[in-house]
């Protein structure tokens, strides 16, 4: 999900051949028929025999399109050739055979070692590839033609009698001053560019980090629309964690996002979430003024922050529109953020910007860079802690992480009206003007008689603040437990129901209708119950509303 309040919202893989230089030709065929102009580096020799070794080398580039220094969207006057770095480029024979594979540097340069008056050509693969002694690897594919890999390439030709030749490959961006009126070749590898920016800011404090396979899914039909992602109804850019996928936008005129490095880097977040750490997030609809369950003001909120420290920019870039030349800037370090409070995204994300910059203002004095934020997102407690993943669990390991000053952090935190720095919220006294909304985890007890709990839809439904609540309590010993909610106010068109969680893991969901009760055995440990109403969660507008529930755990 990006901060773009909605979230609900190619094998015809093109292959270009590229000209030494920087000059390209565009070709709609699966294999380039065209041939790259090559130079030749030496002494060349009187006859084939008195060369033994021939070293092809070269740079990977693509047309990368900044955004506008001021007002919004992308400015395709100041295109720039940048190199893809990290990516695998591969010498390819006669027969179509991969010979070699190697990954360019940070540079984009690359370098092969072959026979004289040999034909090869050269592919660069839109496919991000860590070193042996590294684990990363990141494709980017086409959803609309069978998750084909993007690949560019160069055309068959001899390696030629001199002991060194130079193929270049430069992947044009497509646009011809007024529209994209060719293949957008630059963009897979844009889209890598801000993945691998990511990825080394990791790197640089944990070269111990392994990333599962990555695949980040965009194709120039990937619209704006609910319905078959093959097609490329993809509904939002978004991170799916059911797949492990990344699914971006790339509609012309409406919304494209290859070249928004914030909104990249955000759903690899989310990807950083669920492979690194924790990712509680229930998804859904969601603004920077919305009240939010606290899960997903925190996911949401930790993207914004990450892309803003991966790409160095506190101010979040998004292009749209009629030439990408609109969109939205969202500068998390001068927003006037309203609704402040541990349910707010714009808060979490001002809060966690402010503990990695260097810029002080007003209740600022922490600057400590990304390494305890990348410890304290991967702390073992935060990862199999008893409470969810909020701003509170992200705290409290936070101020386990040296060169955090509690006195400042919780400056921080007043600023954007949290009070609680513990995973469990004690204290918290901020409610967001929803009375229910606190404690933020109640408490019950076995065989302790009911506690209420209560699912209001004051601050909207699904997602918001209020709709669910929080109860932890702890099982003593092994055995058989029953749960139970019964309605005791708002009439009897609500319907109580829960989910039981246990260390990030659901265990169990009961949402029969009407009363909920559930028996079964659970271990000794502790739990968190999500309780909630499934009118105010599923169900249609006019049996939303406000309900109490009592909830009880006894044994047998």
């Amino acid at each position: 999900m990006n901060v773009r309040t909605l979230i609900f919202m190619i094998f015809v893989a093109f292959i270009l051949a590229a000209c030494g230089g920087g000059s390209t030709s565009n070709v709609s065929a699966p294999q380039s028929s065209a041939v790259p102009t090559t130079t030749n580096v030496g002494q060349p020799s009187t006859t084939s025999n008195n060369v033994t070794e021939v070293t092809i080398s070269g740079k990977i580039t693509f047309d990368n399109v900044p955004h506008k220094t001021s007002g919004f969207g992308l400015d395709y006057h100041a295109i720039v050739q940048a190199p893809a770095r990290g990516i695998v480029v591969k010498l390819v024979n006669a027969a179509n055979e991969t010979v070699e594979q190697v990954i360019t540097d940070h540079n984009g340069q690359y370098t092969f070692k072959v026979e004289p008056a040999v034909e090869f050509k050269i592919q660069a693969a839109a496919h991000l590839l860590s070193p042996v002694d590294r684990d990363w690897d990141v494709r980017v594919t086409d959803n609309t033609a069978n998750n084909a890999l993007y690949v560019l390439a160069g055309a068959l030709q001899s390696s030629g009698n001199a002991s060194s030749q130079i193929r270049d490959l430069h992947a044009p961006s497509g646009w011809n001053g007024t529209s994209y009126a060719s293949e957008r070749a630059a963009a897979p590898f844009a889209i890598l560019n801000s993945v691998y920016t990511a990825i080394k800011a990791v790197d640089a404090i944990d070269q111990k980090a392994s990333f599962p396979e990555l695949e980040i899914r965009w194709s120039p039909n990937n619209r704006a629309a609910i319905g078959n992602k093959a097609a490329g109804n993809i509904a939002t850019s978004g991170f799916h964690r059911e797949d492990n996928v990344i699914y971006l936008l790339g509609e012309a005129g409406r919304d494209t996002d290859e070249y928004d490095p914030h909104v990249i880097v955000h759903e690899w977040g989310h990807y950083f979430e669920h492979n690194l750490s924790r990712l509680d997030s229930i998804a859904g609809l969601h603004s920077l003024s919305a009240k939010l369950d606290p899960r997903l003001a925190f996911s949401e909120g930790w993207g914004n922050a990450l892309a803003a420290i991966v790409t160095g920019d506190p101010q979040y870039k998004d292009s749209s529109g009629l030439s990408q030349s609109s969109g939205l800037n969202i500068d998390f370090e001068t927003i006037d953020r309203t609704n402040k409070g541990w349910f707010s995204e714009a808060s979490v994300s001002a809060l966690i910007y402010d503990v990695f910059d260097n810029a002080k203002d007003e209740n600022d004095n922490l600057s400590v860079g990304f390494g305890p934020i990348y410890e304290a997102m991967t702390d073992v407690n935060l990862r199999g802690g008893e409470a969810f993943v909020t701003i509170f669990s992200f705290s409290e390991a936070l101020l386990r992480q040296s060169g955090i000053n509690q006195t400042d952090y919780n400056s921080l935190l007043e600023g954007q009206s949290i009070t609680a720095s513990n995973a469990l919220a004690k204290g918290e006294e901020n409610n967001g003007s929803i009375a229910t909304a606190l404690p933020v985890y109640k408490e019950a007890q076995i065989d302790g008689g009911s506690i209420r709990v209560c699912s209001v839809d004051d601050a909207g439904n699904y997602n918001r603040l209020g709709n669910r609540e929080f109860v932890v309590f702890d099982v003593p010993q092994d055995g058989n437990y029953t749960i139970s909610m019964h309605v005791v106010s708002g009439g009897e068109v609500r319907d109580p129901d829960f989910n039981l969680w246990r260390e990030g893991q659901m265990l169990i969901e009961s949402d029969s209708k009407g009363d909920e009760s559930y028996s079964g055995h659970l271990k000794s440990g502790r739990y968190v119950a999500e309780t909630y109403d499934f009118f105010n969660i599923n169900g249609t507008s006019d049996k939303r509303g406000d309900g109490c529930f009592n909830f009880a755990v006894s044994t047998g």
